[in-house]
């Protein structure tokens, strides 16, 4: 009888702890359904879109083709191409391969995640600024559906999931020195995703660095040794320096160095100061003005409090804005007389839409000269609005009490300016021709949001305005990110048929990532050196040395070739027909059934209207407007 009673009794606790723990569950999720209900829409855009397209995009058949060796193989190998650490993304895309197969759609998928934990991690630290629900939500839906940020999602770059590890450790960071309620484990478990940001882009080793400083100049951290503010050090630090000195020794001894890891000294040495200075201010026009467009949203539902923001700043404040007005007007003046218009440093969001321009040809323009007039408007517009809200949140007119929020705050904007600065190094590549990569620019987004969204907490906000133009976003980066997987697909199927109809790899190019995917290993193993390809773009004498590109997969017909078969492919933004083309060099020969033009009838194009055949000196590349002229790019876009 007491065993049956103390059965019972045991019974009826676990049913109390279940039930405790799902009402504790619901009460949560009835707490949180905002941000719940951004990332249930973030999840079902995933569902909705060919997410699982078997298909790599530019760079990334490099980290995919290392996930498949240590899937494989149980092999880490980081190729000489890669200019980033990639080792912590390669092994979390390996993970998904282990659960969910290995295929290349998976390994997107794992980004995918990835992006949806760095919009999680983005709330939390909204949070933590002392903002609400609704506001954090916003925060966190801005940065999800900003198109640049949703298109580099599907793909298996570096960039996002840098992104997104940034955001959990500093969110991480900003609990465990929370001055009113210090937390030292959350202080450690940030520093440990600090250390696999550091595996998985260089600028990682930025995030440990900022949080000293920080520490530093709010007089947290005493500059007199003593054994706490010893032991405040070693928790933020000592796992991200001992990741970096595991690193490299990994690297030295057992991988070697990539090439284009030991090129980043030698450039910055080459650009001297004169160079360097240049790249700098430069640099800082464009990243000034790619954080009014980041901001948005914001901006945008600030503008019915935008007097009380402009009464809240000091004079110093103005000074500021001053200053940042001169660097965005004028600079956004002076590239307009040039003809350049936003997006600047267009790779993944560029006239052509978004997406890399992955082949010859690229796709056809899809936002006209006005069009990108206007948007260099609204960006230079949202910049101020930035400005003037961090300048009300630094330079108060009233002077404020050291609170929890401003002790985040100040930790944000110190991870963000060491990644204003981590943009530097790899900007060397391209500070001769485009200043730097759109993509580059990705951690300062959340950043940017976090910061403006406190900066204006005690500003009304509009805030349907702000998720009006998160959905306007969200839009543009569904339909747009969607035709660009399609577009890759559909490239990667013309090559497949190719080489179903006797075409080999060695005589096709069909763009960045599949000469990559398909060539690069293929000639390294059999010692090919130089491009075989004359007077080609710049993968195939990167990637693709061992094909002579006798055969080419193109966007639009190119001079100097002719065309055996061409083909519709579906696009819901561009409004003329979207082709692709399988190109023949004239005067060679080829399989059998490669005898005339087949295909989509609407895909004819008048001789005079082809592409000029590229020519030689740098290896060029078609520009993404298709404006039917060639741009040379350095070889070293790649990977970085």
């Amino acid at each position: 009888m007491l065993a049956e009673r103390v059965a019972d009794l045991r019974g009826g606790l676990g049913r109390a702890t279940v039930a405790d723990r799902t009402a504790r569950v619901l009460a949560a999720a009835r707490a949180h359904w905002p941000v719940l209900a951004v990332l249930a829409a973030f999840a079902a855009c995933a569902v909705a879109l060919p997410t699982l397209t078997p298909v790599s995009t530019t760079d990334d058949w490099g980290y995919a083709r290392s996930v498949e060796i240590l899937h494989d193989e149980g092999r880490l190998e980081i190729f000489p191409v890669v200019a980033a650490t990639a080792v912590f993304q390669v092994v979390w895309g390996a993970l998904f391969a282990l659960l969910f197969g290995m295929t290349l759609g998976v390994v997107r998928l794992s980004t995918v995640v990835m992006v949806a934990l760095g919009g999680w991690a983005l709330y939390g630290l909204c949070r933590q600024l002392g903002l609400d629900r609704g506001r954090s939500a916003l925060g966190a839906a801005a940065h999800l559906f900003n198109p640049l940020s949703f298109v580099l999602a599907y793909t298996f770059m570096t960039d996002p999931h840098f992104a997104s590890l940034l955001l959990i450790a500093t969110w991480a960071y900003s609990r465990g020195l929370d001055p009113a309620t210090p937390r030292p484990r959350w202080t450690v478990a940030g520093s440990a995703v600090a250390g696999l940001a550091i595996l998985t882009r260089q600028q990682g080793v930025l995030i440990p660095l900022a949080v000293v400083v920080y520490l530093l100049l709010s007089r947290r951290l005493p500059l007199r040794p003593s054994r706490a503010g010893a032991a405040l050090v070693l928790r933020v630090v000592a796992v991200p320096a001992a990741t970096t000195v595991g690193y490299y020794l990994w690297l030295r001894l057992v991988n070697e160095v990539p090439d284009v890891q030991e090129s980043f000294l030698r450039e910055a040495t080459a650009a001297g100061l004169g160079g360097t200075w240049d790249l700098v201010r430069r640099l800082a026009v464009y990243e000034l003005l790619y954080l009014g467009g980041f901001a948005l949203p914001v901006a945008v539902a600030a503008l019915p409090g935008l007097r009380r923001l402009a009464a809240g700043i000091a004079p110093a404040g103005w000074l500021a804005v001053a200053a940042w007005e001169a660097l965005v007007v004028g600079g956004a003046a002076y590239l307009w007389a040039q003809g350049k218009r936003f997006p600047y440093i267009a790779q993944f969001f560029g006239p052509s839409g978004l997406g890399a321009p992955d082949i010859l040809g690229a796709r056809p323009r899809l936002l006209e000269p006005d069009v990108r007039g206007w948007l260099t408007v609204a960006v230079a517009l949202g910049s101020l609005g930035v400005a003037l809200a961090l300048a009300r949140g630094a330079f108060p007119r009233e002077r404020r009490p050291a609170t929890p929020d401003r002790a985040a705050a100040g930790l944000v904007l110190a991870v963000g300016l060491w990644q204003a600065i981590g943009t530097l190094p790899p900007s060397y590549h391209y500070r001769n021709w485009a200043i730097s990569l759109d993509r580059y620019l990705l951690p300062l987004l959340p950043l940017t949001l976090a910061l403006t969204l406190w900066a204006t907490r005690e500003v009304r906000l509009a805030r349907p305005l702000g998720w009006l133009v998160v959905a306007g976003f969200a839009v543009f980066a569904f339909a747009g990110t969607r035709d660009y997987l399609v577009f890759m697909r559909e490239i990667w199927a013309m090559g497949r048929d190719a080489n179903a109809q006797g075409i080999t790899n060695e005589r096709l190019d069909a763009g960045a990532a599949w000469d990559g995917y398909h060539l690069y290993e293929y000639g390294l193993a059999n010692g090919i050196t130089r491009g075989r390809t004359p007077n080609g773009p710049w993968w195939v004498y990167f990637y693709g040395k061992a094909t002579d590109s006798t055969f080419v997969v193109a966007g639009r017909p190119q001079q100097g070739y002719d065309v055996m078969e061409q083909r519709q492919y579906s696009s819901w933004l561009q409004s003329e027909p979207t082709c692709l083309y399988l190109l023949r060099r004239r005067g060679a020969t080829g399989a059998p059934f490669l005898s005339g033009t087949r295909g989509d009838p609407a895909c004819d194009v008048p001789r005079a209207a082809m592409a000029p055949a590229v020519g030689a000196g740098w290896p060029p590349v078609a520009l993404a407007g298709n404006e039917g002229r060639a741009e040379a790019r350095p070889a070293a876009w790649v990977l970085a």
